[in-house]
């Protein structure tokens, strides 16, 4: 599709599923789905629809390793078939009709610091042949692409490619780079500046508009390109939640960008020749989606809300999301990608009973056909409920509750499994870790703590300054309401997590001590002034960066230096611990240092405390490889069914 897609790593990471210790393999209870199953890659990744749409791309694992392959959507003889399993694959896109774009993920140390950032190749589908985009850069360029929008130059297709380089005049900044798509040569398109952070381009490759953001002070700035030079035609001051370009607006002269004003998501317009008063339209919630057509046009959003929605502006494209929709009701559903004029999409499908499948929908035929399913070895798929209860001050809380396949819901031992963020969410669809869990014997909750995605900005904003505060005592309050419901036993409970979900289950037993029995933590924070100043260290901003800043509103604390944040620190309280504690961390961890989980396993030694910590070799921030993700099963079942036995 004909719109720029975030490709690089993100500064701050919802922290996901977890890691783990080797242990031996416990044994499934009969007819129980195997943990293997569980924690395979999905079969169909990313499945991507050509411009036309008629062609589909996909990243296939069913056959042992990962391949990216394209065919006819008749079927017939595959057009690619490429071998990638040596390399940490994320995404496929096309294009262009003749070309498919493979994102892949690479460590590596830049002026921006060391971490988790994207490479591209090109893979022609008619000649086979392959290309590495961007290799021989007019000047030099990082792996750290940020937004790619297909288009043409002089009348033939190219790639628009924003990335980290070099510039002429000396140091480095964000330009724009005209891409071939058969050599994957790059020239640059236009340069950028200090600060700069992205560009607004015509498909023809003419630039409109750019953005530049000052982290330092929080300046703010969309300036429309004039001749050769510049007019600044907004400009607003935000320490944190920028606003974020979304492209042209209704009009192919003005700009479209998402904000927040009074506390409310909104989408405002400003014209690039003149003066544009539109007033800001306000929107349930901060769009995840942004869906444009060949021009560059917004034509419709997603966002979060009960599971994801879809609102486009066309009247025959939202009525084919309608018909799409109402097909898969009780269902998630999620838009894989689109043909450029809409009439064919790619959908994932996930939820009661089913573990997550890839469907076509062809508008014309007004037909929906079941592409593949993406988990073939998942056979039973255990209830999962959306449960609401009250917070102890009154705010109301939404939940998913997944229950254990064949027993009667009462007096069951239960998993607290909070996401992390922890501005993030977890959804009514098919959990592989939530199921794992589950099929062994446990209840599991996911709560939406205060502080989650979903719910509006004011909820969000309730979670400010509540880190190890009223966002942990939300989830204690769904332990009690479970107890209350007769659902579960509230002397057997456990709590796993990931990330920030890591930190909820350090501090469930420092700063909650009684609630739980034991706890896993998978690259959890532990020590809150020791984060911030590795982020201090890593930041090019120091101090002053908008990563900290945005731990610093979460935490409530005032950086590295506020000790009060010890006080919220598990590795300070590691004496208040009274059950044991099962880490786990991945050593490629670019987003919470393995440092981490060394700091709170040598605390809770030296208090005289049950811990076990397994560095995941070779392992990144969120599970990527089917080995971790199996051991993480074995060894988490494992220590639950030691310290919390599901019978």
């Amino acid at each position: 599709m004909s719109r720029f897609t975030v490709a690089a790593a993100a500064l701050i990471v919802a922290i996901s599923p977890a890691c783990a210790v080797s242990a031996q393999t416990p044994a499934p209870a009969a007819g129980a789905v195997p943990l293997e199953a569980f924690a395979a890659l999905p079969v169909m990744s990313s499945l991507a629809v050509s411009p036309n749409g008629a062609e589909l791309a996909w990243i296939d694992r069913s056959e042992g390793g990962t391949r990216v392959r394209a065919r006819s959507r008749a079927g017939g003889d595959l057009l690619i078939d490429v071998d990638v399993s040596d390399r940490t694959v994320r995404g496929v896109f096309w294009a262009s009709p003749d070309h498919v774009g493979i994102l892949t993920s690479v460590l590596d140390q830049t002026p921006l610091g060391y971490g988790q950032w994207t490479i591209m190749d090109l893979v022609n589908v008619r000649t086979g042949r392959a290309a590495r985009a961007m290799s021989e850069a007019e000047r030099r360029t990082f792996p750290l692409i940020g937004g790619y929008m297909s288009g043409t130059y002089r009348g033939d297709p190219v790639l628009y490619v924003e990335a980290f380089g070099e510039v002429a005049r000396g140091g480095y900044a964000y330009n724009l780079y005209r891409v071939d798509l058969n050599n994957g040569r790059a020239r640059t398109h236009e340069e950028g500046v200090e600060n700069v952070q992205g560009f607004l381009v015509r498909p023809t490759g003419e630039v409109a508009a750019r953005v530049t953001y000052v982290a330092e002070d929080g300046r703010w700035k969309l300036a429309a390109r004039t001749g050769s030079g510049w007019r600044e035609v907004y400009a607003t001051r935000a320490l944190l939640d920028p606003p974020s370009l979304m492209g042209f607006g209704r009009t192919p002269d003005t700009v479209a960008f998402s904000g927040e004003v009074d506390g409310k998501a909104t989408i405002s317009h400003v014209g690039l020749l003149a003066e544009h008063e539109v007033p800001p339209i306000v929107l349930p919630d901060r769009p995840n989606a942004v869906f444009r057509d060949t021009a560059g046009t917004i034509v419709g959003l997603g966002f979060y809300g009960s599971g994801q929605q879809y609102v486009f502006l066309d009247p025959a494209i939202q009525a084919s999301w309608s018909r799409v929709s109402g097909a898969f009701a009780g269902k998630q559903v999620t838009i894989s990608d689109a043909s450029n004029d809409y009439k064919v999409f790619t959908l994932f499908v996930t939820g009661p009973n089913e573990p997550g499948s890839y469907y076509l929908f062809d508008a014309e035929r007004g037909a929906v056909s079941l592409v593949r399913r993406t988990m073939p070895g998942v056979t039973q798929v255990a209830e999962v409920r959306a449960v609401s209860y009250t917070a102890a001050d009154g705010t109301p809380i939404e939940a998913f509750l997944t229950l254990p396949p064949g027993r009667d819901p009462k007096s069951l031992p239960l998993i607290m499994h909070p996401h992390g963020g922890p501005q993030a969410r977890d959804e009514l669809g098919f959990d592989w870790w939530a199921q794992a869990m589950a099929a062994r014997g446990y209840a599991v909750l996911q709560p939406n703590f205060r502080g989650s995605e979903g719910y509006g900005e004011a909820f969000i904003e309730a979670g400010f300054g509540e880190w190890g505060r009223k966002m942990q005592s939300d989830l204690t309050d769904g332990v009690r309401w479970l107890a209350e419901q007769g659902i579960i036993d509230p002397s057997r409970v456990c709590i796993v997590g990931s990330s920030y979900g890591g930190y909820a289950a350090l501090a469930g037993m420092t700063l909650d001590v009684g609630t739980y029995r034991c706890a896993v933590s998978v690259s959890g924070v532990s020590d809150l002034r020791a984060m911030l100043r590795e982020e201090e260290r890593q930041g090019l901003a120091g101090r002053k960066s908008p990563t900290i800043r945005y731990w610093n509103r979460f935490m409530g604390g005032t950086g590295s230096g506020d000790r009060t944040l010890d006080l919220r620190s598990p590795a300070m309280l590691a004496d208040k611990v009274e059950g044991p504690i099962l880490l786990i961390h991945g050593r490629n961890d670019t987003v919470v240092p393995y440092e981490q989980s060394e700091i709170m396993e040598r605390a809770l030694r030296a208090a005289g405390k049950s811990v076990q910590l397994v560095p995941l070799e070779g392992e990144d921030h969120n599970l990527t490889y089917a080995p971790t993700r199996r051991q993480t099963l074995e060894a988490t079942i494992a220590f639950l069914e030691r310290n919390n036995p599901p019978q």
